[in-house]
């Protein structure tokens, strides 16, 4: 996918960085490079090593002076402290960080290299699937999402050192998540009906004040970004990546995160009834979990709407379109 926000690299420059972390002696051992096109952030590349079964991932951080979101800003450090986080304390399957560099020394960017993943995206299998099989993987995610949301923060918001915006209630984190993506939205002048988002979201702000603990939140676990393979006839996840859009809050606001193209959880039956079962403090879905839902929904896709700047003008013409709709569905259910 194309993207002004990838900071494309030459063979060469590849070359140098593994030198650089993986020793000199390495350099004979660089087969293939080629890039991973499928995501539409950053620049992602496979290098193929002689003799070895495995390759490694470069991911590379998007490069100084490029237009982004606020929330976009330096995320590269959230996704290697998620992960370290992850192997710390659950048995999530996520590949290994090999090396990390946020110090802007050898490319003008933040990257690390992480082992590579032999199975394929869930929305590239699901659709070889059965329903069983489907499910089974589904019930596997909730299960891993429970882990997740175990780790707790000391604040609400997204990952940061300045304490102004380590926020100590969840209200006021997404309160302010919120209104900031609505400036980003308003300087790219993307059409969507502020005034009534801003609206629904003053109407419904008592339901966040519910949330207590803040949790970690991926906020990005959909089908692209679950890894399964196969072993014995079964499908199985083995890996999930791209953590780089977290932040400590509300646990189910990955719910519409990892299932993007639904408006109502309740139709991932499996999902959610391993999650009830799995998780010490959720046992159902409430009328005021309905609302959060559609509030974090809406949020996920007005952060589709507003990144439109940087695609190509029929993508995300397309793009823009789907997501205001889903707002204007999310709206109605807000407002009523």
């Amino acid at each position: 996918m194309k993207s002004r926000t990838k900071n494309l690299l030459s063979h060469e420059d590849i070359q140098r960085l593994v030198k650089v972390n993986f020793g000199e002696e390495y350099e004979h051992k660089i087969g293939e490079i080629k890039e991973l096109k499928g995501g539409m952030f950053n620049a992602i590349y496979l290098i193929q090593r002689v003799d070895e079964k495995n390759g490694i991932v470069l991911k590379v951080g998007v490069a100084p002076g490029r237009d982004l979101l606020t929330y976009e800003q330096d995320i590269m450090p959230t996704e290697v402290a998620c992960y370290q986080l992850i192997k710390e304390k659950t048995s999530i399957p996520i590949p290994e960080i090999l090396k990390y560099d946020f110090s802007k020394k050898y490319i003008d960017s933040n990257y690390f290299f992480m082992e590579e993943l032999k199975g394929v995206p869930l929305s590239k299998a699901s659709k070889l699937m059965n329903k069983p099989s489907l499910d089974k993987i589904k019930s596997k995610l909730a299960e891993y999402l429970v882990q997740l949301h175990k780790i707790e923060g000391n604040y609400f918001g997204y990952f940061t050192d300045e304490k102004k915006y380590q926020y100590d209630t969840w209200k006021n984190a997404f309160l302010s998540m919120f209104g900031q993506l609505l400036e980003d939205c308003k300087f790219h002048k993307v059409n969507i009906p502020y005034e009534r988002i801003e609206q629904a979201l003053k109407y419904n702000i008592q339901f966040l004040e519910e949330i207590k603990k803040p949790s970690l939140v991926m906020f990005d676990c959909h089908e692209g970004n679950v890894f399964v393979n196969k072993r014995n006839g079964e499908y199985e996840i083995q890996g999930i990546i791209d953590f780089e859009r977290a932040f400590w809050g509300d646990p189910a606001a990955d719910f519409p995160a990892a299932f993007i193209m639904s408006d109502d959880i309740r139709k991932e039956e499996a999902f959610l009834a391993s999650y009830f079962e799995k998780s010490d403090t959720k046992k159902e879905y409430t009328r005021d979990d309905e609302i959060r839902f559609q509030m974090y929904r809406m949020y996920i896709l007005t952060v589709m709407a507003g990144e439109t700047f940087r695609y190509g003008p029929l993508y995300a013409k397309m793009q823009r379109e789907w997501a205001k709709s889903g707002i204007l569905k999310c709206l109605e259910i807000l407002e009523d």
